[in-house]
């Protein structure tokens, strides 16, 4: 993952100076992402225009001590099971993200008209929860629990770009799919309660934490009590869409 993330960084590097030195003939638009604030994220765009029909992207995101997004349409998925709301209800997550694109505009009016890019995406993200469980004794346990994990992905995004007037910029980013590297997330916490605990109690949490169900993860548990530790490894994936960025082009 270490090698991963200087390769990410270090093509940042290469772009940037790319951009550097191409300062003074080049075009500018710098942005805002509006619609990742109501989900607690924050993202800014440099933009640089190549030619009519490309440019250069960097994008720098963050989110600190945020909820789950879509939390609410979770917790109605999962009504009826308490432990999965409380999870759903206490999970906070802080994350940074890095992107790289390069634009084709289709129409060969740089930075407006419809746009494909391709992208690679670097992804440092911290989470915590309280996973609860009940066994026989009828007490509900709780244990707090932290994780990291750090990614890279690559994919293609489809957008528009208007010029409103020579200087304010509207960025939509219609649908981005991407794909990456391998994620192993520990999570790991400890159950103040443990000694309550019979082995059966201690069969069952962890059969219930290996059937965790996620599309394509694989979710493993160790219990050296009053450790829990639960293992959760897949592919990085997912989609950017319907974001709304405001810039000034200058």
């Amino acid at each position: 993952m270490k090698n991963q993330s200087m390769l990410f960084f270090g093509i940042l590097f290469l772009f940037s100076a790319h951009l550097s030195h191409a300062q003074l003939v080049n075009k500018t638009v710098v942005k805002f992402n509006l619609t990742g604030v109501a989900f607690k994220s924050f993202a800014v765009q440099y933009e640089r225009i190549l030619t009519p029909h490309s440019s250069i992207t960097v994008t720098a995101s963050t989110s600190q001590d945020a909820p789950l997004p879509f939390k609410d349409a979770l917790m109605d998925q999962f009504g009826d099971n308490e432990d999965a709301r409380r999870a759903i209800g206490t999970t906070r997550f802080t994350k940074y993200n890095g992107t790289i694109e390069y634009r084709l505009y289709l129409a060969g009016h740089a930075p407006t008209g419809w746009y494909i890019a391709p992208f690679a995406r670097y992804i440092h993200m911290d989470i915590s929860q309280d996973y609860t469980y009940t066994p026989s004794d009828g007490i509900l346990h709780r244990a707090h629990l932290n994780a990291k994990f750090g990614a890279v992905a690559g994919g293609v995004m489809l957008g528009h770009q208007w010029m409103l007037g020579k200087r304010v910029a509207l960025d939509l980013w219609l649908l981005g799919p991407f794909y990456g590297s391998q994620v192993k997330a520990d999570f790991v916490g400890e159950d103040p309660l443990w000694p309550s605990l019979k082995p059966a109690d201690v069969t069952k949490l962890h059969s219930d934490i290996e059937g965790t169900t996620l599309p394509g993860y694989k979710t493993t548990a160790d219990l050296p009590l009053p450790i829990i530790h639960a293992k959760l490894v897949g592919p990085y994936y997912g989609v950017r869409a319907f974001g709304l960025a405001i810039g000034y082009r200058f």
